[in-house]
Order: C-alpha cells, then sequence, then structure tokens
C-alpha cells in the first residue's frame, strides 16, 4: 500500500461510504446479468482495521428460498451467502456482512453474485422472475488505521493526492498572513495540478493563514514571507520539501520555497512538470522551462485536426471488451472543445470495426449504439457466413471464431455537447436449442475495434457569446490555451480567504476540464485588469469586483454591492437552447428595480470585454462569502450546472435563474463564405434580399455576355 517507516499507527474516524460516494449507484441484477461490482480503493497511508457492509436490497417474490441466495464476495474471497427467504421478498430489507479486513488491498472489488432459480423444472436465464436490486443507499462502514510514510518526493503526488480515494479531494494550501500576489499565484498553479490529478473526483482547497491543519496539507513560503507556525530555514535556490505535521507525524506538509517569488514559482512549476523524476526528502530546481501551448491542445480534449483512434480514448483494449448476453455497455467519454462550429454540418463520421462471437443462426442479436444515451443506430449481428472466411478475424481476446464488422456511423453534430459519452451495447439473443437447452452466454465475447476512428476534422471553431454554459462545463473560452496563457484573473485581496479558495477551485476545476496545468494565467488587481488587452478577463468575487463590473458595463443587468442590488429584466434562458442561436434572442424591454436586502445573494454574469474586441468577461459576484461559497456549490453540482445558461445566472440557495441578454458577439474564425452564409441565414428578410440581388446580378451578368456575343456574331457577318 506504498513505502512506510516501522511507527505505530493512529486510528482514523471510521468511514461511512455510500454506492453512490464510491461511484456505483443502483445495482440491478438479472438472470442473463446476475454479476454487480462496487469498486473500493484504500489510500496508501490507510489500512483497513475492521469493516462492514450494510446492504439494502429488493428481490423477486417468484425466487425459490431452498435454491435462492446472494453471493457476496471480496477480491474473488467468497464472505457471504445470503439467502433469500420469501417472506421478505418484494420489499427493501437491510442485511449487515462483516468483511474480513485481511482481504483488501489498494484496489478492492466488492462483488454480488445472484443465484436466482423460479423453477425446479426447466428455466431461462432470461425470465423477467429473475431480479434482485441493491440500493444505492447500501453502505460500507471502513475502520481504518492511518500509517506514517517517509518523507520521500518519490510518492508524489500521494499523499496529497491518492488515486485510490475517489472522494473529493480536500487539499488544504497554508500561505503567510499576508501573501503577496506572485505567492498566491503559484498557489494558483499547485492547485490547478491536483485538480487536474483529481478529475472527475473534485477538488477543494481550503486556505489557512494561522494554524496548521490537522491532515495533509501545501505550504507557499518564501524568505521574507512565510507562515508563522512553521519554523522554516532560509533557501537560496527553488526548494520543494516533503516534512512532518509539527504536532502529528503521521500528516505530511509538501513545502515549496524560495529565497523569493521568482524562485517560489520555479519550485511549483518544477514539481509540476518534473515530479517523475523527484526523490527523497528535498529537491531543489535548478533549470525551467516553459514551452508555450498550441490553441485546443488541452489533454481532454478529443483532437479535431485529425481522425481519432478508438483505442485512444481508454487506458487499456480491456475497457473495449466485454462478455456475456446481456453485458454492460462499452462506455466512452468524449470531451470536446466547446465551440465546435456545427451549424449546418450534417454528421460526425465515425469509422466502426467490431468483432464478436458469431450466432449459431439468424436471431435478434444486435450492437446498440448510442449517444448520451440517445439511441443513433442498431446493427444486427450476422452469424458466420458460408463465404471463403476472408471476414473470420483470430484475435488472442476473443474465440478463434470472432466475426469482425465494419459500419460507416454518423453522429448527428446536433447531439454533442462539450461532455460526451458514446455506449456501445451487444444484446445478444439467447440461444435456445429446445426445451431445457441453452447455449451458455458466458461464451459470448465482443469487442470494438481499437483502431476504429471518429473524425472532427471537418468542424471550424466558432461560437456566439456570451454562453455561461460554455463556461460552467469546460472552462471556456479561458480554456482554449489549456495552460491559461490567454486568461486575466482578477483578485481584488489576497488576504480574502473566501476570494481565495474560489481562485483554488477555479483553477483545479479548468485543470479538471484540460488535463493539463494553469501555468501561465496573469492574476492582477484591479488596476492591472483595466489593461487587460487580448486576454479573457475573471473576476472573483469580492468588495472591489461591483464598481469594476460597473465601470466595465453600465447596462449590466445585475449590480451587487453588499444589501444593494440593482436588477434589469431579462428574457428567461431556454434550458436547451442551442449555443449557435445567439443572433436568434428576443430583445426584452423589461422593467429595471433598485433593492436593498440582507439576504445572500449570487451570480456568474458574463459580456464581452470593453478593452478588446471578441474577448470575453465572466464574473463570479457575491453579496458576503457565504454567496462566493454558493457559486462553488453550483459549479461542483453535476445536476445544477445544466441551469447555468446565457449571460446572467443568478443562485440563491438551491435555485438558480439564467436570463439571456441583448448582446452577441462571436469567438473563433470562420471561412469568408462560411461566415457570410451563416450570418445571412440568422436574417431572412436580409438573406432574402441578397438572394434575389445575386440572381439580378447575374442575370444582368449573363445577358449583358450574351448581347455582347451578339453583337459580335452580326458584326462578323456584316463584314462578310
Amino acid at each position: 500500500m506504498g513505502a512506510v517507516e516501522a511507527s505505530e499507527p493512529s486510528p482514523a474516524a471510521p468511514l461511512r461510504l455510500s454506492f453512490v460516494d464510491l461511484g456505483s449507484g443502483l445495482l440491478e441484477l438479472r438472470g442473463t446479468r446476475p454479476s454487480g461490482v462496487v469498486n473500493i480503493g484504500v489510500r496508501g497511508d490507510e489500512v483497513v482495521a475492521a469493516a462492514k457492509l450494510r446492504l439494502r436490497m429488493t428481490y423477486s417474490p417468484a425466487l425459490l428460498p431452498q435454491l435462492s441466495h446472494l453471493r457476496v464476495s471480496l477480491n474473488d474471497q467468497v464472505l457471504a451467502a445470503l439467502p433469500l427467504p420469501v417472506e421478505q421478498a418484494g420489499r427493501e430489507i437491510e442485511r449487515e456482512v462483516e468483511l474480513d479486513p485481511r482481504y483488501f488491498s489498494d484496489y478492492n472489488q466488492l462483488r454480488f453474485e445472484l443465484v436466482g432459480h423460479y423453477s425446479m423444472d426447466c428455466e431461462d436465464p432470461a425470465h423477467s422472475s429473475l431480479w434482485a436490486t441493491l440500493s444505492q443507499l447500501s453502505e460500507l462502514e471502513l475502520a481504518v488505521t492511518r500509517l506514517e510514510l517517509r518523507n520521500e518526493l518519490g510518492l508524489l503526488p500521494a499523499p496529497f493526492f491518492d488515486r485510490r480515494d475517489n472522494r473529493r479531494l480536500t487539499l488544504p494550501i497554508v500561505l503567510p498572513e499576508q501573501p503577496s500576489r506572485d505567492i498566491v499565484r503559484s498557489a494558483g498553479v499547485a492547485a490547478s495540478y491536483f485538480g487536474a490529478l483529481a478529475d472527475y473526483r473534485s477538488a477543494r482547497f481550503p486556505v489557512s493563514f494561522k494554524g496548521l491543519p490537522t491532515q495533509h496539507a501545501l505550504v507557499f513560503a518564501t524568505n521574507s514571507a512565510r507562515p508563522a507556525q512553521l519554523s522554516l530555514a532560509d533557501v537560496t535556490v527553488p526548494t520543494v520539501s516533503i516534512i512532518d505535521h509539527p504536532m502529528i507525524p503521521a500528516v505530511k506538509l509538501l513545502v515549496f520555497q524560495g529565497k523569493d517569488e521568482a524562485q517560489l514559482r520555479q519550485a511549483v512549476e518544477g514539481v509540476v512538470i518534473g515530479s517523475p523524476v523527484l526523490s527523497g526528502a528535498q529537491a531543489t530546481v535548478t533549470v525551467m522551462e516553459r514551452p508555450k501551448r498550441e490553441l485546443y491542445d488541452a489533454p481532454r480534449w478529443l483532437r479535431t485536426q485529425r481522425p481519432v483512434r478508438l483505442g485512444e480514448l481508454v487506458d487499456s483494449p480491456q475497457q473495449l471488451q466485454t462478455s456475456g448476453i446481456a453485458p454492460p455497455p462499452i462506455r466512452l467519454n468524449l470531451r470536446l472543445p466547446p465551440d465546435l462550429f456545427t451549424w449546418n454540418q450534417p454528421s460526425v463520421p465515425m469509422d466502426l470495426r467490431y468483432r464478436y462471437t458469431p450466432p449459431n443462426g439468424q436471431d435478434f442479436s444486435t450492437l446498440n449504439i448510442s449517444i448520451n444515451e440517445l439511441l443513433l443506430r442498431s446493427y444486427r449481428l450476422r452469424p458466420q457466413s458460408g463465404d471463403d472466411g476472408s471476414r473470420k478475424v483470430l484475435v488472442p481476446l476473443l474465440e478463434s471464431g470472432a466475426i469482425q464488422q465494419s459500419e460507416e456511423v454518423r453522429i448527428p453534430a446536433f447531439q454533442l455537447v462539450s461532455n460526451n459519452q458514446l455506449q456501445f451495447r451487444f444484446a445478444l439473443d439467447p440461444q435456445r436449442q429446445g426445451p431445457c437447452a441453452h447455449v451458455p452466454g458466458e461464451q459470448a465475447r465482443q469487442g470494438i475495434d481499437p483502431d476504429s476512428t471518429i473524425d472532427f476534422s471537418d468542424f471550424a471553431h466558432y461560437t456566439a457569446m456570451p454562453n455561461l454554459a460554455l463556461f460552467a462545463n469546460s472552462g471556456y473560452p479561458f480554456t482554449r490555451y489549456a495552460d491559461l496563457s490567454e486568461t486575466v484573473i482578477v483578485l481584488s485581496d489576497t488576504t480574502q480567504a473566501a476570494a481565495l479558495e474560489q481562485l483554488f477551485f477555479l483553477l483545479g476545476r479548468m485543470g479538471r476540464h484540460t488535463g493539463a496545468v494553469a501555468l501561465s494565467y496573469q492574476l492582477s488587481n484591479v488596476e492591472q485588469a483595466k489593461q487587460a488587452r487580448d486576454a479573457d478577463v475573471l473576476i472573483l468575487s469580492g468588495p472591489s469586483a461591483a464598481p469594476l463590473l460597473t465601470e466595465w458595463h453600465q447596462d449590466l443587468a445585475l449590480a451587487i454591492n453588499g444589501d444593494e442590488r440593482k436588477f434589469q429584466e431579462l428574457s428567461v434562458a431556454p434550458r436547451f437552447d442551442h449555443p449557435m442561436l445567439g443572433a436568434q434572442r428576443n430583445r426584452s424591454n423589461g422593467g429595471q428595480v433598485r433593492v436593498n436586502s440582507s439576504g445572500s445573494l449570487a451570480a456568474f454574469i458574463s459580456f464581452e470585454s470593453p478593452l478588446s474586441d471578441d474577448r470575453t468577461v465572466v464574473a463570479l459576484a457575491g453579496s458576503d462569502d457565504a454567496a462566493a461559497q454558493a457559486l462553488l456549490v453550483a459549479l461542483e453540482d453535476d445536476g445544477k450546472v445544466p441551469q447555468i445558461l446565457g449571460d446572467l445566472a443568478i443562485v440563491r440557495g438551491d435555485s438558480i435563474q439564467s436570463y439571456r441578454g441583448n448582446s452577441t458577439y462571436y469567438v473563433g474564425s470562420l471561412s469568408l463564405w462560411q461566415r457570410a452564409w451563416f450570418h445571412l441565414s440568422q436574417h431572412v428578410v436580409l438573406f432574402t434580399i441578397v438572394a434575389l440581388g445575386l440572381v439580378v446580378l447575374v442575370a444582368m451578368l449573363l445577358y449583358g455576355g450574351l448581347q455582347r456575343r451578339v453583337a459580335r456574331r452580326l458584326a462578323a457577318n456584316g463584314s462578310q
């Protein structure tokens, strides 16, 4: 579980994790798909001392109790066989199972298998009476003991981030009491690094100026500005080290130090780029080079310059394989640049190749292809042909008689968003060879060929703005450059913990979207922001944000200055609005109101930058610290993110209301012909006039040409 020293382990508080916390959810067991798995990771600095499963389940009343049971195993070791008495069937019950801690390792699989029978005679594995459901509210209670790791940089990013831990990452950041803007900027780079690592888990970074947190934390210091609660020696070169917490040796502190702010920045960048070659308790960074990233080269975004192999979208080819009669779908995540120009584009081509164990004859076995749970196509799985065998493929993962088929699949462009999931579900028809005779489904194997491709190379980058949905879902437009090299973040006060936590959360979230570290963003104050040309601007909530917003945009629909609020009525943003239809916005002439209210109010606001054309300002506005926190909660909640739309999204408690203003501008580039065609199509009357004008012009040109030709012919005849 990691490199540890012989030391007294310290008990930690018991963990109670639901199936949802473990990344699973509701498990449905059926006759043709009787197994379900919950993955459990154990951190490298913890060991399981005791474990208990509280299982909430419901099962079919048709199951025969003398033959049916639910088998529970941990890492292929059977730990329990739960009987299914008929008296408790058909309603939710709770069972407790003690799990032997000796069977836990770093990565664990808790497997549930329904052994179900409904008849003493012939049975159909696909019979509807064979079912059991395990609730997502089922819990796993773990008593863990914390181990003391060595102070070893070679373990990075552990223990500060552990890939085996599926919970949200909470990583405190310790700063001097009066941190400079450059120190805060360096801490932000580290936050984006750990946010990228945390990925789907999300990441929070509580800020501490006084006192040390009681968990693993990051510390930032220079010789002239250091946390008072730590005794750190002066350094002369960029230095990074792992030290023990002064009061809790099992808790580690990752300390970034420099003689000045420039050296501190170099120390942080050295770790986020060079962590694979670090070792020992301390290291110094001697040389640091940062090549500039290209537009749209985020590691987690699908490449749009060339066809992309589906094998590039998974960590292992095994993720493209499945087996059984009704196997779970093969899922591929497609993260796209959010400004792909899909208008007037019919579809995205996918060259799909797949293999499967052929059925014995013509039946209803199919491959169903879906995008974001919407069905695209279904293909019949053909039986073994009687041709010359050219369709037979021998591969080590499949049976020797496997068939390979190829299909040209077209994905409708309008069904694509920033974050997509492509699903391939093989549904095999059970092979019945007569009464009580079935071909075992476990023999069936299926797979998607890793060399299948999907191609977005015909799509330009062009979209209507402002559009808060793009910011909420992918950090756009700031993430166009994955290192945020054309981003200015406005932070009015470096001693305000709420604003700093907002900064670190947003940088971590953008790292999550791109998979890259924000090495090149600019952190400025209000006065510096007024010179931010040729950059997109992100304004954090704070006392100086309201005057800046008012100065930049006198006609803002919402202005928040403490208890004072000004609101101008706008059109409600449609929930399912297409991002390219910004030019068709309804012109609202709503009223305006000014109020004083003591309650908490927060909002996301976006508009075109007054400093540069086609540049965007996104502001997080809040009346107090609670409002600033509410904005982060909204972005972190997958159920609330789809509600953040348009130019303005107001957050009050658990509700979000989005509005759409009147002004529209466009970001990206199109060919002259595409640009003219698109914008004319948004104005039907103008388009009709221009079209008629072109027809008349072409007719006049043709008429003039014919007249000249006739005149030349008549002149030639007269000369003869």
